[in-house]
């Protein structure tokens, strides 16, 4: 309330004062005074530097000021008219005689000073603290809505650089969470953006769901910051280090001749540089270790030619004139030239699997290969492949699927930076003697001569981009799979 009012007696006062210090005697220069108090006013309610600045002004004065950045108090600035309108003529008509001109310029210099004080906004004095509501908390200093910020507690502007995780990443918060350093990949984070912070000021980061970040800046080494929203919820946070939350402001301060991001729940250790591939037990065959095709549509025409690449990809051409291409393993493609065989495609998106985890829904797309002599069916997603998916094994049985993480084995980064944790596929059930296990490059035959199942790859991707997937994979498991039904009986 005192700093409104003050506002508008200011407004009203200070542009007479201006003019009676300055001892403007014409029109013009009156309402010059009126349009410098209305600037300078502006610019400190809308400028911090500008506050600041004529804060250390006064404080070379006996009458030092605090002045509060607020726009709100820009409503005042309707006085300035007031002031030109009343003082104005006022000024302008005759003085009345005094007596004692002698003593006429102090009193007007004392008047002019207390007049002056009067507009100025005062607050008593804090008294003691008697209990823990006795005392109002300090207004709050500049603000941002974010999750954390870092705070330049030195005393110079620091240029810092923020690379954030990009966009097409998805994550398993817990599995992120429980070790950032190693889930992560430098890979995985969008190019940096660069930020300028001011001596006591902070950066603001969001976070609206399981997000991490890299920083650094020259003398501060790379480090990462990770966090969820259910620990660090968006909202106000200061943006002074005058008046931080401590929770949510992570000091960057000197260690020495270097920087540093002070010790918080949200900075880690940077992912290294590069990491050491994983074993050959625990990563995909390096031949055909990857399904992928092209279909010239639903077609039926005899094979031209079959040309394998040393990659594992095939090339099917068709005496129509067009042709198919299919990447998966050599042996589970008994394509040969001279075969009549129809090709399709193949989507799961419905259905009941038993590898699917709770509340997964099976996504799964594919390519089926028929001929007299055989039929094949590869299927990638995160359901495997399985007899009645062809038209000749439309009434075979199912068999039961587990997946566990391969012992051993660690999770590793592939070229895209995604996490990659290997798993051992258990089949049994119908059509399995016992339990058979596979692992990627590895196949089963089924009894009863229902065919044979080869597991290309089996994966967990708790972190993966997924704009390195051509498969529908935006879910935390990949399992490529062909299967190949033995031949019909005559």
């Amino acid at each position: 309330m005192t700093g409104k009012l003050s506002d508008f007696a200011g407004l009203l006062v200070a542009p007479a004062a201006l003019a009676a210090l300055l001892r403007v005697s014409s029109r013009r220069g009156f309402l010059g005074a009126h349009v410098a108090t209305g600037a300078v006013f502006s610019a400190i309610k809308l400028a911090p530097e500008a506050a600041r600045a004529v804060e250390a002004l006064m404080a070379l004065t006996p009458l030092p000021w605090r002045i509060t950045v607020d726009p709100t108090d820009l409503m005042a600035l309707p006085a300035l008219l007031v002031s030109y309108r009343v003082l104005g003529e006022a000024a302008r008509r005759p003085e009345p005689a005094r007596p004692e001109p002698a003593r006429r310029p102090i009193a007007e210099r004392l008047a002019l000073m207390a007049g002056s004080l009067a507009c100025a906004a005062t607050s008593r004095a804090p008294g003691p603290c008697d209990g823990p509501d006795a005392c109002v908390p300090p207004a709050p200093g500049p603000q941002e809505l974010a999750s954390l910020v870092i705070g330049n507690t030195t005393e110079t502007e620091r240029l810092i650089r923020v690379r954030r995780l990009r966009a097409s990443v998805r994550v398993d918060c817990g599995v992120l969470l429980a070790d950032p350093t190693s889930a992560l990949s430098r890979d995985l984070f969008a190019n940096a953006e660069t930020w300028l912070i001011q001596p006591g000021r902070a950066l603001p980061l969001g976070n609206a769901g399981c997000d991490a970040y890299l920083i650094d800046a020259d003398g501060l080494p790379l480090t990462l910051l990770a966090w969820s929203a259910a620990q660090f919820p968006e909202q106000l946070i200061s943006t002074s280090t005058e008046s931080p939350q401590p929770e949510r402001m992570i000091a960057l301060q000197r260690a020495g001749a270097r920087l540093e991001l002070a010790e918080h729940p949200a900075v880690f250790d940077a992912p290294p540089v590069e990491r050491p591939p994983p074993g050959d037990a625990c990563s995909p065959s390096t031949a055909g270790s990857r399904l992928d095709w092209t279909l010239p549509g639903m077609v039926k025409a005899v094979v031209a030619s079959v040309t394998s690449s040393p990659d594992g990809c095939h090339a099917i051409r068709l005496e129509d004139g067009s042709a198919a291409y299919l990447c998966a393993p050599a042996e589970a493609l008994p394509v040969k030239a001279g075969d009549l065989i129809s090709l399709r495609s193949v989507t799961i998106a419905g259905g009941i699997y038993p590898e699917l985890r709770r509340g997964e829904q099976p996504l799964a797309r594919g390519v089926a290969i028929e001929s007299e002599a055989y039929a094949v069916v590869a299927l990638q997603g995160n359901v495997l492949a399985r007899p009645w998916m062809l038209d000749r094994g439309a009434n075979a049985g199912d068999f039961s699927v587990g997946l566990e993480p391969i012992a051993g084995c660690d999770a590793f980064h592939d070229a895209c930076g995604s996490l990659v944790a290997p798993l051992e596929v258990s089949l049994l059930g119908e059509g399995v003697a016992g339990v058979v296990s596979l692992r990627a490059g590895e196949s089963a035959e089924l009894e009863e001569g229902a065919g044979t199942l080869h597991l290309v790859r089996a994966e967990d991707l708790p972190v993966r981009d997924a704009e390195c997937f051509s498969a529908p994979v935006d879910q935390p498991r990949l399992l490529e799979s062909v299967f190949v039904a033995a031949a019909a009986a005559p």
